[in-house]
């Protein structure tokens, strides 16, 4: 199934927690799209967790060569600033038959008059990889909501909580971007972890942090967030803190922001706020080791791209 030339589908996807084993396959990020313009508090009743372009509460999804996007609309209203604070897996708002896909998904806002939560891809199922996928949006792009998840090859795009969530994921190869906004600095990541027992965490490997604004590597979301950056480089954007303990005061020895062999201009430590930690060669092996999301081999089993 596919189209020649490029595409660009106006459409809200949803997969439902029934509906696993589902391959979409794009025909690249550059050629095909889908978007969309939801958002938080819109005049159809949206929250954070019901805006996405793209959701996918199912397990073993896997999605190769597809873009999602948020797409601005002149005439919405203004958006809420609040956050939905996700405490479990949220219901399934919709479902979709979507057994092959060919398409670019992107939740659009411009980053100035509309810069609120409209979310390009939510993922909450389990066992879900992703590969040359791109994520466009604002605030609040990629939800990486829950469960175990392999980025390999994506491009991320965004201002503010751009990659957030609860989930167990690993991203390899990605390139991470701000856009230019009225909001800055922005924050990378919104790590929700919060006890000292879940396992959940982000971790970029060998990625690419760059853009054409200022932003943190991340802020905590949850008490006990973890986000990891191994061999990555960061370009001369980052904010030299590095990191926001945000609403989480008094839990700094408890959240796990780390940096290992990193490269580039805003890989520089001198800054950074005290409270980050310097990982062991045990404790970084065990994080950037694809057994952190794959101890049973579920990756080996899906198609690889």
């Amino acid at each position: 199934m596919g189209w020649g030339g490029v595409c660009a589908c106006r459409e809200k996807v949803v997969i439902g927690a029934y509906k696993s084993y589902i391959l979409l396959e794009g025909e690249g990020a550059q050629k095909t799209s889908i978007e969309w313009g939801d958002y938080a508090s819109d005049s159809r009743g949206h929250d954070t967790a019901s805006c996405g372009t793209f959701t996918s509460y199912a397990s073993n999804i896997v999605v190769a060569g597809i873009t999602f996007k948020v797409k601005f609309a002149a005439a919405l209203p203004s958006l809420c600033a609040s956050r939905t604070r996700f405490t479990r897996r949220p219901a399934c708002m919709r479902e979709v038959e979507a057994y092959m896909i060919r398409s670019l998904v992107q939740n659009t806002y411009d980053g100035y008059s509309h810069t609120k939560q409209a979310v390009a891809a939510l993922i909450a199922g389990d066992k879900s990889s992703l590969y040359s996928c791109g994520f466009v949006g604002y605030q609040d792009t990629l939800a990486d909501l829950f469960g175990r998840h392999y980025f390999k090859g994506c491009y991320i795009q965004g201002v503010t909580d751009f990659i957030f969530g609860l989930g167990q994921s690993i991203y390899e190869g990605c390139t991470i971007s701000t856009a230019n906004s009225v909001e800055k600095p922005g924050f990378v990541t919104a790590q929700g972890r919060g006890a000292a027992n879940d396992t959940n965490g982000f971790v970029f490997k060998r990625c690419n942090v760059t853009g054409p604004q200022a932003t943190y590597l991340g802020r905590a979301w949850g008490r006990y967030s973890r986000v990891i950056f191994y061999q990555t480089f960061m370009s001369d954007i980052i904010v030299p803190e590095g990191w926001s303990v945000w609403n989480s005061h008094g839990y700094e020895n408890e959240i796990t922001y780390a940096e290992s062999e990193c490269t580039g201009p805003g890989s520089k430590q001198s800054g950074r706020v005290r409270w980050k930690k310097t990982l062991t060669s045990d404790e970084l092996r065990k994080f950037t080791d694809i057994s952190y999301i794959d101890g049973e081999g579920w990756l080996g089993e899906q198609p690889r791209y």
